[in-house]
């Protein structure tokens, strides 16, 4: 497994060469301290295309999550009846799935740039821009969220359990070229056996992104007061700077999972 790794981050532009896996090495399980060790590798050698990207895909997005987190602010629950409290509630959905709106896309976008770059080649962002599945990818994202919201809203345990088993539908969606459903799907079958490694891996980059999201808003609020500006940049600058970490994982985890799966079927 740390050969896998070792191997997928040695190129020095950065990209993953995912090398064969042997006969003995199938039973491997997938180790977190790994996957972490080489993805920060992997940010490392690529901070520059992947803040850019980062940049092309959150600060729209940035706007589009500041909206309802200024509708939240400015209201207050109280009777499910009143219209605009019912307003309200609907902003605390938008609310949920905007925080992971982009994540999704972006893991698309960053699995396109490190899986189509050849060793020594200049990364073409243009060239990624052109190829990315849009439609797809922006479906993929906003399903992803609406389910992690709901369940989140309902019982916590079922989002908790979307975000993990559908967390590689992004990646999934570019490096095998599949639709909306296939991916989910294909998701959900990596995943299996690695349920509680692929949340371990993921979730805590998560919380903490919200937990420092948080902590810019608040700065951002003592700069520029509680405005829309101060919700959109601290959004946008935060998105920015920790996705890489989040979607080179999923990445990782995708490649390492999917040659594991075709290795059992030979």
């Amino acid at each position: 497994m740390s050969a896998f790794f070792g191997a997928a981050c040695c190129l020095g532009d950065g990209r993953l060469a995912v090398p064969a896996r042997p006969q003995a090495d199938r039973g491997v399980t997938l180790r977190v301290r790994e996957v972490y060790a080489a993805a920060l590798r992997v940010c490392g050698q690529r901070a520059g295309s992947l803040l850019l990207i980062g940049a092309v895909v959150f600060v729209p997005l940035g706007l589009v999550d500041a909206v309802p987190d200024q509708v939240v602010e400015v209201g207050g629950i109280s009777d499910l009846s009143d219209p605009a409290t019912f307003a309200l509630l609907v902003a605390v959905l938008a609310q949920s799935v905007t925080v992971l709106l982009g994540e999704v896309f972006y893991s698309g976008a960053v699995a396109l740039l490190i899986a189509r770059t050849q060793p020594g080649e200049r990364p073409s962002l243009l060239g990624v821009a052109r190829s990315l599945s849009y439609g797809r990818l922006i479906a993929v994202d906003l399903l992803f969220g609406l389910g992690i919201a709901v369940g989140l809203v309902l019982l916590v345990v079922p989002g908790v359990v979307a975000f993990t088993w559908f967390a590689l539908a992004g990646p999934l969606v570019e490096l095998d070229g599949v639709g909306v459903g296939a991916a989910f799907a294909g998701s959900r079958r990596l995943v299996r056996g690695h349920f509680w490694t692929v949340l371990a891996v993921l979730g805590p980059i998560t919380l903490a992104s919200e937990a420092l999201t948080n902590a810019a808003l608040s700065a951002a609020h003592h700069v520029l007061g509680d405005s829309l500006l101060a919700d959109w940049l601290g959004e946008s600058a935060t998105n920015i700077v920790l996705s890489p970490l989040y979607a080179v994982a999923a990445v990782l985890m995708t490649l390492q999972l999917s040659e594991r799966l075709r290795s059992d079927r030979q």
